[in-house]
């Protein structure tokens, strides 16, 4: 399965990527109120900001190959078989 259809069929794989992303940022965040703890928040902020851009990016393959074969939203795909 090659990377292009990977992210084309798993859509729900970049928004548990993002999600993952976005908790590892806050706990990240949080921990940073801490001086104790501060080489970790900056690790996993850094690791939670690479998981959300992952997520972000997944989701913008995937809407950009679902309206170049569907056509943008709202618009019926040109080789719509019940409409004609």
């Amino acid at each position: 399965m090659s990377m292009r259809s990977f992210i084309r069929e798993f859509p729900t794989v970049h928004l548990v990527i993002g999600v993952i992303g976005n908790v590892i940022f806050f706990v990240g965040s949080v921990l940073f109120l801490w001086s104790w703890a501060e080489q970790l928040a900056i690790w996993l902020f850094i690791i939670g900001s690479f998981g959300m851009m992952l997520g972000a990016i997944g989701q913008a393959i995937y809407i950009h190959e679902r309206n170049r074969l569907n056509g943008p939203p709202g618009q019926r795909p040109a080789h719509d078989p019940v409409h004609g």
